[in-house]
């Protein structure tokens, strides 16, 4: 029962609302072009199929209904010619609006354009019934302007009021200030100023210029706010010229200029949300390849693991069998002197596979990421190059928390520490060098820099492995640089949770 009666006050409440609304609308409307059953056409009308458009279809009737009885009192009151012409459009109207009436609660840019082509279509069905009569185009030019004045309003309020999150009135909200936002209201405010300017304060011999002004409150808005941005500066433009009283011997013109800022509108706040939608969908995509190229980094350095450590215990143990065997053949023809030097020659050669072995999959998985944290593993990096003993002064600084990163970042900071020591021991005839890891806001950044002679020339900035660094590091979002003045210097940045959406 309280259903019920509930539903029933939301209905009594919109009939009575929407009819002062209506009539206030029309007031306007019959400012403007002075004939009852015209003014109908204009605003009315506009609201009607605006809301038609946005609410759930239990509503139609009431709306319809009121409609008609107001339609009902004019004729009564200010004796409206052609009531059956305005009630059989408005009955035709109902068909694009059903047919498009699924799409209500989509938010992109094809809404837009639906209602936009809902909205003419209901124009011309309005206007249909008056073929014949003289007042045709005027009808048609009405229906229109109306149409595409308050419907894009009616969509921004019903957009606001369904995605807004409503709390119910208590103590603690009412305890809690009112955002005014302040920012968006001057923005509006401003805007509005403009336009009426530019409707009022130009000068004669640019007055006809005026019309291509009312685009940059709209071009300004949709920059900022997007489609409701440049819906809302339509209304605002809307109300200037109206209320810019400089239209009175020229009512045509006045419908085409608000016909043709509509349009604008409209059009323009759907490019800017088909815009909007193919960067949020961009973006998209390009965390989602980045998460993916991730994984595939980690499920790389996992292989990479699995086999250096499958290859380091069979080598492992074939060269230790090697020598074993080599010893005990030295050790049998201890008398035979040319097997016995076979022997060790044996011997010294397993000794160095095994050497060139441990080297090589010390580049396939380095071990110290397996044991140590990442600035240990680092450290370790530097004094197994001897940086010392060749005369390179060694400086670490590290300010990285390592519980912030991913796998993949750990090991793509450690492979890049590796490849810039290499190329610094090898090419760089550096003296000193200096690594600097630290976290900036929502990035890490890596310095790897020496006093070197630089990379030399021809060599560009694909040389010495730093081409696969640099394609690891953009794989997950970030930036390697390379620059050769005073010494190479080798900069890194990637973002710290480049996986995210």
């Amino acid at each position: 029962m309280s259903s019920a009666f509930s539903r029933l006050i939301a209905v009594v409440a919109s009939f009575f609302i929407f009819s002062a609304a209506w009539f206030c609308l029309w007031s306007i409307s019959l400012h403007l072009v002075e004939r009852p059953e015209l003014a109908v056409l204009l605003f009315p009308f506009g609201l009607r199929l605006g809301l038609m458009l946005q609410c759930p279809r239990a509503y139609w009737p009431v709306l319809l209904g009121a409609e008609w009885l107001m339609l009902v009192w004019l004729a009564q009151e200010v004796a409206l010619a052609h009531l059956p012409l305005l009630m059989t459009g408005s009955l035709l109207t109902l068909l694009p609006v059903a047919l498009i009436s699924r799409y209500r609660h989509q938010r992109d840019w094809r809404t837009l354009l639906r209602q936009g082509a809902a909205l003419m279509a209901a124009a011309l069905l309005q206007s249909l019934p008056w073929i014949g009569e003289k007042e045709m185009l005027n009808a048609l030019l009405l229906t229109l302007t109306g149409g595409l004045t308050l419907a894009p309003t009616c969509l921004v309020i019903w957009h606001y009021l369904t995605s807004t999150v409503w709390q119910p009135l208590g103590p603690a909200l009412v305890s809690q200030p009112v955002n005014w936002r302040a920012r968006h209201l001057i923005w509006y405010l401003l805007l509005f100023v403009v336009s009426l300017w530019l409707q009022l304060g130009l000068p004669a011999e640019l007055s006809r210029f005026t019309p291509f002004c009312l685009a940059l409150p709209i071009i300004a808005l949709a920059w900022h706010y997007g489609w409701q941005g440049a819906l809302i500066a339509t209304l605002m433009n809307a109300i200037a010229l109206i209320a810019s009283q400089t239209w009175h011997d020229h009512p045509v013109d006045l419908l085409l200029s608000l016909l043709a800022q509509s349009l604008t509108g409209l059009l323009l706040g759907a490019g800017i949300q088909r815009l909007r939608e193919l960067n949020q969908s961009l973006q998209t995509e390009l965390a989602r390849n980045r998460r993916l190229a991730e994984r595939l980094l980690e499920t790389e350095e996992s292989v990479r693991q699995e086999v250096a450590r499958e290859l380091h215990d069979d080598i492992g143990q074939t060269i230790t069998a090697i020598r074993t065997q080599a010893g005990i053949v030295q050790r049998l023809a201890a008398e035979n002197a040319d097997v016995k030097q076979g022997g060790a020659h044996i011997e010294q050669l397993s000794l160095g596979v095994y050497d060139s072995v441990r080297r090589l999959l010390g580049r396939l998985r380095p071990r110290q990421l397996d044991d140590l944290t990442l600035e240990q593993a680092v450290r370790s990096l530097m004094r197994e190059m001897e940086l010392e003993s060749r005369g390179i002064v060694s400086h670490l600084d590290w300010r990285i928390n390592e519980f912030t990163l991913s796998e993949g970042q750990r090991v793509t900071l450690f492979r890049v520490c590796q490849e810039g020591l290499n190329n610094i021991v090898k090419h760089a005839s550096a003296s000193a060098v200096t690594i600097q890891g630290w976290q900036q806001d929502d990035s890490l950044k890596l310095i790897i820099e020496d006093d070197g002679c630089g990379l030399p020339p021809g060599s560009g900035q694909q040389g010495f492995g730093l081409a696969g660094m640099r394609e690891r590091v953009k794989a997950l979002g970030g930036t390697l640089n390379l620059s050769c003045t005073h010494g190479t210097r080798v900069s890194v940045s990637l973002p710290l949770r480049s996986y995210h959406v």
